[in-house]
C-alpha cells in the first residue's frame, strides 16, 4: 500500500520592507499567512510505515537497550496538547496521512540505495561538513557564536529558496551544533535546500546530518544510517517544502527548526515549525563530546561542486548587498544557554565566517531587524570560480 511521505511543520509566509538596509514589518493588511497548505501531498510508496521499534536507529551497536523517549521533556506537555491537533489539521487537509499508532515513516531500503549510488562523488554525501581545505569542493558562510560556554542547542527561522543546481551540486542553509577538536568533532546539522545526488530531484527538502568523529566513519544524512531515533508518525526529515521565496518580492517563506538537548536524557531533540513539531532525536549514547553540550552554534549556509568546477549559488543566490528582497536570510537567532534557557543572540557574542571571496559568498549581520525578524542577518551569493 503506498506510504504516506511525511512533512515537516508549518512553512509561514511573511512580508516584510526593507529600508536602509534593515527589515521592517510591513502593515498587517499586507501580511499573508499560509499554514497547513504548504504540506507536500503526501502518499508516496518510497516510504514505509515501520515499526517504532525496528527503525534503522536501533541497529547502533550502543542502542540495543535504548528505551524510547517519546517527548522532549522540555515539550512533554504542550507536545501531547499539539500532536492531536496537528495531526486533525493536516488530515482535514488531506496533506497528511500519519502511520499507525507505534510505527514511523521511513524511506525505503531500495529507494535508500539508490539515492546513493546515483551521487557521482563520495564527497558529496559527506555533506555540510565546513572544512572546505581537507574538503575541496566544498564552502559555507555562517555566522557563528564566539562565547567560552556550553550550549544546549540553537533554532532559526531560514530563508527557503529553490535554486538550479547541476546533478553534482548542492546548496543546503541550516543550523550546526558541534563539539570537539576537528578530528574527534561531534556534530548535528539540520537544514533546508536542494540535493540532487542525495534525493534525485531538485526539490527543497528538510535534510539533517550527524557525526561523532570528524566525518570519518560515523555519521550520515536523516535515516541512511542507525543513529536518529524518529517519533513523529507523521513528519520527518526528507520532506519536501512545496513553497519557496521569489527574488525581488516582499513575499518570503520559511521554515523553523531548533535542536535542543534535552536536561533530563542528554538527548538532542529536532524540533520543526510553528507549531513546534517534535520529529525525533539523537541519543546522547552515540556522541562523545556532545554528550556535555556543544561549544559551538553555526547558522548559514554551504554548497558543494566538485573539484575544479564552478561552485554552485548559495541561499537565493544572490549577495547579502542586495537585501532583503533578493538575499537569503536567517531571522530569530536564538541559542539555548548552559542552564537551558533559550535567549535571543547578542551581535558582541556572533562573528561572521566566510572561505571564499565576498563575490561568490558573503555574510552580512546588523543585528536587531524588527520585531518579527529580531537578530537576523543574510547571507549566499553566485558562487562561481570560488575556489579554482
Amino acid at each position: 500500500m503506498a506510504i504516506f511521505l511525511f512533512l515537516l511543520v508549518s512553512l509561514c509566509i511573511q512580508c516584510y520592507e526593507v529600508n536602509g538596509g534593515r527589515i521592517h514589518h510591513q502593515s498587517k493588511q499586507q501580511l499573508q499567512l499560509h499554514d497547513y497548505q504548504n504540506f507536500q501531498p503526501s502518499i508516496d510508496d518510497s516510504f514505509d510505515c515501520v515499526d517504532m521499534y525496528n527503525q534503522p536507529a536501533f541497529q547502533h551497536p550502543v542502542l540495543k537497550n535504548h528505551k524510547i523517549q517519546l517527548f522532549p521533556t522540555f515539550l512533554r506537555t504542550t507536545m501531547q496538547n499539539r500532536s492531536s491537533s496537528f495531526s486533525k489539521a493536516v488530515k482535514y487537509q488531506n496533506f497528511i496521512r500519519e502511520c499507525p499508532p507505534r510505527k514511523v515513516p521511513i524511506l525505503k531500503t531500495t529507494t535508500r540505495q539508490k539515492m546513493v549510488t546515483k551521487s557521482s562523488s563520495k564527497s558529496q554525501l559527506d555533506g555540510f561538513n565546513e572544512y572546505s581545505e581537507s574538503n575541496p569542493g566544498h564552502h559555507f558562510a555562517t555566522l557563528e557564536t564566539t562565547q567560552d560556554m556550553m550550549f544546549r542547542g540553537g533554532s532559526a527561522r531560514i530563508g527557503t529558496y529553490n535554486l538550479s543546481l547541476q546533478e553534482n551540486q548542492y546548496n543546503i542553509p541550516g543550523i550546526w551544533i558541534q563539539s570537539g577538536p576537528p578530528t574527534e568533532l561531534n556534530s548535528i546539522q539540520v537544514g533546508t535546500g536542494v540535493h540532487p545526488s542525495l534525493y534525485g530531484d531538485h526539490q527543497i527538502r528538510v535534510t539533517a546530518y550527524w557525526t561523532a568523529d570528524g566525518y570519518h566513519k560515523t555519521g550520515c544524512y536523516n535515516y541512511q544510517c542507525p543513529g536518529f531515533v524518529q517519533v513523529h508518525r507523521g513528519a520527518g526529515f526528507e520532506g519536501v517544502l512545496l513553497h519557496s521565496s521569489e527574488i525581488g518580492t516582499l513575499h518570503k517563506f520559511s521554515w523553523i527548526v531548533k535542536v535542543k538537548q534535552d536536561k533530563v536524557t542528554g538527548n538532542w531533540w529536532c524540533i520543526g515549525g510553528e507549531d513546534l513539531v517534535a520529529l525525533g532525536y539523537w541519543p546522547k549514547e552515540i556522541f562523545t563530546h556532545l554528550r556535555q553540550g556543544s561549544s559551538l552554534i553555526k547558522y548559514g549556509g554551504e554548497t558543494f561542486a566538485p573539484p575544479n568546477m564552478i561552485s554552485p549559488p548559495m541561499g537565493s543566490g544572490r549577495l547579502p548587498k542586495e537585501l532583503f528582497k533578493n538575499s537569503c536570510f536567517i531571522s530569530n537567532l536564538e541559542i539555548v544557554d548552559s542552564n537551558y534557557n533559550e535567549v535571543k543572540v547578542k551581535p558582541k557574542d556572533m562573528k561572521s565566517n566566510c572561505d571564499t571571496t565576498p563575490n561568490c559568498y558573503d555574510v552580512l549581520y546588523r543585528g536587531y531587524e524588527g520585531s518579527l525578524y529580531r537578530q537576523a542577518f543574510l547571507f549566499g551569493g553566485p558562487g562561481g570560480k570560488c575556489g579554482i
